[in-house]
């Protein structure tokens, strides 16, 4: 695959080459890009049983060069040169968990079910292993942890020869203590565990039986002190009960197997990263007072209207308008790339010469100030990494990433501010909960809880060792998970992930979908571990910008109590994109044209749609081939299809007032706009029941008379033709469409509702952080709390 898209983009340089020759000297430029994709490592090191590490970096990388081929030439690269090539599948080498076991003994079948790992799979030539251990499996109930352990030596030999087993467990360590009980694991080699320990279990091998005890690490992590112990029948399989290793439902927790000889370790299973294990259970819910004003730092890369690619803009800059009107002191912090002018926006500067670490180096910043309405936003300059044409898909991004994080917290003592939380969007901020964790613990930075927003799981910032070392990071290493695809590259994503407090997507049906393979982009199984701090929440609009009754860029307002003037609305839509007089619906297309977004869906209905007489009016940029698409309808069909390529804001909302529905089949949704923006506007959507478009939309069902647009379930074109025939068929009947316009425009879409459950996310992790740091939160005397708790 990989030959191909180098080939292809070639024959592509080859023929703009030649139909543009006043270009020689960006095509030169290009061409030196295809010269440095042909001479990639991808070639040299990418192999499934090499096993570097590296391949999603030579993946990303790869695909990178090409990219800027296109870009160099002033077009827009295809789509598939942002999906990986790599397709990450589970190795058989490993297993998770797949329920709950509670084994009475070694040989017990409930263990086929537990979570395993062969040793030998993971080992490089430089690394084998002590022929100790065979395999381990693992798992639990909703009250032991239970561990096998598959040995060719029996107990007799193990004693001999003084072996034992240890099972280093994560957890907070205590301060100030003083062990008394040597452990195995040098300090050194704690970063190839990728957690803290806070409790191990000594396992005893003896010619007959065996003991366990529970010991408690000290400060040092090198000694520990005695907690329990007790005799077993039967060392190579053991429950350990989760109250001994101060763990409660909810919970979850890393664990590795550490062999020692003599009491030096001689080997570690498995030799990178960690099993993972869940406390079945929900943790303990929070009520949320939601009478105290909270101080909030939104993170973002993506700030409408000052730098927009996509929804997380809108959604963060609506989001922290919203929560201001509720009373909370919320500032937002991007990048002041070139796009953002200083003087049209009026900012100002409040700190100069901002001494920010990035690697060995300390490299100036300038944070500006400027207005959203009453929301303060600050402007991270940086003219050597932002002061550039575009603001992502550049070679150094993890440098780019990496100084931003860094800014925003070495900012926060010179702007006197310390926020209660740190609302991170998406990967680009996502090292922060990280860097506050492990470097930024003095006065001010202890109390800083984090929350990271996933919008789009499929970004996720994946850079090789260097990228910690930028970070200052280097002295912990990678976060070693036990997970394929995680434990030897920089995921900065799935960093924030494992570091923050608490996770949120925004849908509650996206949030369970990424806990599965289909839709977890590799990530699954960390978000299976952390499902206790994984949340969804419904985004919303702002109605500030989304008003059929005031929006400046329609001719005729309307309200859902008095609708007609949606009518005047597509007859003057028609009239401006030269579309014809028509009784069938207008149907409205505003997306990027991507394949995820359901276009190949669109491309195979869109002839026998059209052969109904409906008409398309379509917004939007992306993958060249259905730009090309939608031209060619456009231009056999100028009176039925219209097409705008690229975005224009006005020409959107009057394409949202003037059409009958909206088309939306995507192959997965994290959230959606579109679909609420339609709704605000009596445009009824037709959708795929994915993500936030199964939250949002609810079936027509005329014999009930309830629902507010049309949904198909399964990703096919002909499920999504007769959506839309049954959307067609139901506009044949006027007043039951008048109806559903009506019904849908009364649809709370505003963030009001959302915001108030964001208040509550930010206040459980503040919970959380206090609890993880040993400060325990109880809940205070008096009545029955009246708000929701989080999650419900």
């Amino acid at each position: 695959m990989a030959w191909d898209l180098l080939a292809e983009t070639r024959d592509w340089l080859d023929a703009q080459s030649q139909q543009r020759p006043k270009d020689s000297q960006q095509a030169a430029l290009a061409w030196r890009e295809i010269l440095i994709t042909e001479g990639s490592d991808w070639f040299w090191w990418f192999s499934r049983k090499h096993d570097s590490g590296m391949d999603p970096i030579w993946d990303n990388q790869f695909r990178l060069h090409l990219r800027n081929v296109y870009k160099l030439m002033g077009a827009r690269a295809p789509a598939r040169l942002f999906q990986p090539i790599i397709k990450r599948a589970p190795t058989p080498e490993r297993g998770v968990p797949a329920t709950t076991i509670s084994p009475r003994s070694k040989h017990d079948p409930a263990w086929a079910h537990g979570g395993y790992y062969l040793v030998g799979s993971g080992f490089g030539a430089l690394h084998r292993p002590a022929g100790v251990v065979e395999r381990v499996y693992y798992g639990n109930d909703e009250e032991n942890m239970y561990f096998r352990i598959d040995s060719p030596r029996t107990g007799h030999e193990l004693e001999s020869q003084k072996i034992e087993f240890w099972l280093y467990c994560a957890g907070q360590a205590p301060v100030g203590e003083e062990g008394d009980q040597d452990l195995p694991l040098p300090r050194t080699a704690m970063a190839e565990l990728g957690f803290d320990p806070s409790v191990v279990v000594r396992i005893t091998p003896r010619a007959q039986g065996g003991g366990v005890s529970v010991l408690r690490v000290a400060e040092s992590q090198t000694k520990a002190v005695t907690e329990k112990s007790w005799d077993v029948e039967d060392p190579f399989a053991v429950a350990i009960p989760f109250s001994q290793l101060g763990k409660r439902a909810g919970d979850a927790f890393e664990l590795a197997l550490i062999v020692s000889r003599e009491g030096k370790d001689i080997e570690v299973v498995p030799p990178s990263g960690a099993l993972g294990i869940r406390v079945p259970g929900q943790a303990p819910q929070i009520d949320v007072e939601l009478g105290r004003h909270l101080k909030v730092l939104v993170a973002t890369a993506e700030l409408a209207p000052f730098a927009k690619l996509g929804g997380v803009s809108d959604v963060a800059a609506s989001l922290s308008k919203e929560l201001r009107r509720l009373g909370h002191d919320v500032r937002a912090v991007i990048p002041r790339y070139r796009q953002v002018d200083i003087g049209r926006y009026g900012l100002r500067p409040v700190v100069t010469d901002l001494q920010v670490p990035l690697g060995g180096d300390k490299i100036p910043a300038t944070i500006f100030e400027g207005r959203l309405g009453e929301l303060v936003v600050y402007f991270v300059d940086c003219p050597q990494l932002y002061d550039r044409d575009g603001m992502f898909g550049f070679g150094d991004d993890d440098a780019r990433s990496v100084y931003f994080c860094r800014a925003v917290l070495e900012m926060l003592p010179a702007l006197e501010f310390f926020p209660d939380v740190i609302h991170v969007h998406d990967w680009y901020g996502a090292l922060i909960p990280n860097l506050l964790d492990r470097v930024y613990d003095g006065d001010g930075y202890t109390d800083i809880a984090t929350a990271l927003t996933i919008h789009n799981l499929s970004a996720q910032g994946i850079f090789g060792f260097g990228a910690i070392v930028l970070a200052g990071l280097q002295e912990w290493g990678l976060i070693k998970l036990g997970i394929p695809g995680l434990d030897n590259v920089v995921n900065v994503l799935g960093r924030g992930i494992h570091f923050a407090d608490v996770v949120n997507t925004v849908s509650e049906r996206y949030a369970k979908e990424i806990q599965t393979p289909e839709f977890g982009e590799s990530l699954d199984e960390l978000l299976r571990r952390n499902t206790q701090k994984l949340h969804g929440i419904l985004n919303g609009i702002d109605y500030d910008i989304f008003d059929p009754q005031r929006d400046p860029n329609i001719t005729h307002h309307y309200s859902a109590d008095a609708p007609q003037g949606k009518v005047l609305c597509r007859a003057a839509l028609r009239t401006e994109l030269g579309l014809e007089d028509s009784s069938k619906p207008l149907c409205a297309i505003v997306s990027r044209f991507y394949d995820v977004k359901g276009f190949d869906l669109i491309e195979q209905a869109m002839p026998e749609l059209l052969q109904l007489g409906l008409q398309v009016v379509v917004i939007g940029t992306g993958d060249r081939r259905y730009e090309d698409m939608f031209r060619r309808w456009a231009g056999e069909l100028p009176r039925q299809v219209a097409v705008a390529i690229g975005f224009d804001a006005g020409l959107a909302q009057r394409i949202y007032a003037g059409a009958d529905m909206l088309w939306m089949p995507s192959r997965f949704e994290p959230g959606g706009l579109a679909q609420l923006i339609a709704l605000r506007y009596g445009t009824i959507p037709v959708v795929r029941a994915t993500g936030g478009l199964a939250d949002t939309i609810r079936d027509y069902d005329p014999a009930a008379q309830r629902g507010n647009g049309f949904r198909f379930g399964p990703y096919d074109p002909w499920q999504f033709f007769a959506a839309v025939v049954r959307a067609a068929e139901t506009f044949r009947h006027q007043g039951v469409w008048a109806w559903l316009v009506q019904h849908a425009m009364k649809e709370d879409v505003s963030w009001s509702r959302s915001a108030l459950k964001y208040v509550q996310l930010y206040v459980a992790a503040m919970a959380a952080h206090s609890e993880r740091h040993g400060v325990a939160v109880a809940p205070e005397p008096g009545p029955e709390p009246s708000a929701t708790p989080v999650g419900q």
